[in-house]
């Protein structure tokens, strides 16, 4: 499956792409295959620090005011309430559990992704 990597941010394009292949018109085992290479594919940029944080606008212009912007620092991210967070952790638990559940358990944590009212206002 053609993916669309447009943004800078690998959350965002995890997001669109699992929406993606959950609307498409594919079989089970082909919806988890195509999950299996979305994942391979944005692994090493989908980590959990402050530096995905800090490549953000919103987020760097706010700190450049309050001058506590530092790039340097890789501290994880311990909030349990930002969405973009929540839905990557699901979807890698969802990558671990059987070939015959992935479609099922990503547009699950989809579904929940998107009822989230300010998943907009999260930085990443």
């Amino acid at each position: 499956m053609f993916f669309k990597l447009t943004s800078r941010n690998a959350y965002r394009d995890l997001v669109r792409n699992a929406r993606r292949i959950c609307v498409a018109d594919m079989s089970e085992t082909e919806k988890s295959e195509a999950f299996q290479e979305l994942y391979n594919m944005l692994q090493q940029k989908l980590d959990e620090t402050t530096r995905s944080l800090n490549i953000q606008p919103a987020y760097a212009r706010r700190c450049d005011h309050w001058n506590q912007r530092d790039l340097a620092v890789m501290k994880p991210v311990k909030t349990e309430r930002n969405p973009w967070l929540r839905f990557k952790r699901e979807f890698v638990n969802a990558m671990s559990q059987p070939k015959e559940v992935h479609a099922k358990r990503v547009s699950t944590a989809l579904a929940w992704f998107y009822v989230e009212p300010y998943r907009d206002d999260w930085i990443t």
